[in-house]
């Protein structure tokens, strides 16, 4: 997977050093889901189960938290607007209706990728104090070293990727 550092922006800023989490990892793992409702239970139990077996347990919580959120964006608002409507699905389309879960692990950094079928970014939305939901990307932006998103090389949708990286303090694996 080689992701283009020139797309990998925060803030007008490069997130340098981070993409090769992705690009060059020591370790990596995979998972495509149905764009369901099921979909982010099984990304959160996806990602606990590796970040365990990698050792990373003190990044559990943040890391869970951001798969869930992308995921359930993903599930939401991942597939392109015209199948939304019931419009133009036939059986060929059916397997764009899917969302790729790629942890990676480098240095004590895991990058987290979500990819989806619809090529609109993500936007932050400003909810209401009494709104049920529109706060998973500013719950990203607080838990994340840093995220993006950018479009599938193929043009076929979206990546969104996100970076955790390990306090200091700890060691690394």
């Amino acid at each position: 997977m080689s992701l283009n550092r020139e797309l990998l922006l925060l803030d007008s800023r490069r997130i340098d050093g981070l993409a090769s989490v992705l690009d060059a990892p020591q370790r990596q793992k995979s998972l495509t889901l149905i764009a369901d409702d099921k979909a982010p239970r099984t990304a959160r139990s996806f990602t606990r189960e590796t970040l365990t077996a990698w050792g990373v347990e003190d990044l559990l919580d943040h890391v869970v938290l951001i798969v869930s959120e992308l995921a359930t964006n993903a599930e939401r608002h991942g597939q392109p607007a015209m199948r939304l409507n019931g419009v133009g699905q036939t059986e060929h389309d059916r397997h764009r209706d899917e969302i790729t879960l790629t942890l990676a692990l480098q240095a004590g950094v895991v990058g987290i990728e979500v990819e989806d079928s619809s090529p609109e970014p993500p936007v932050p939305r400003v909810a209401s104090p009494y709104a049920t939901g529109g706060r998973g990307l500013l719950l990203v932006s607080a838990l994340a070293d840093a995220w993006t998103a950018c479009p599938k090389q193929d043009s076929t949708g979206k990546r969104v990727v996100a970076f955790v990286r390990r306090p200091e303090s700890s060691d690394a694996p």
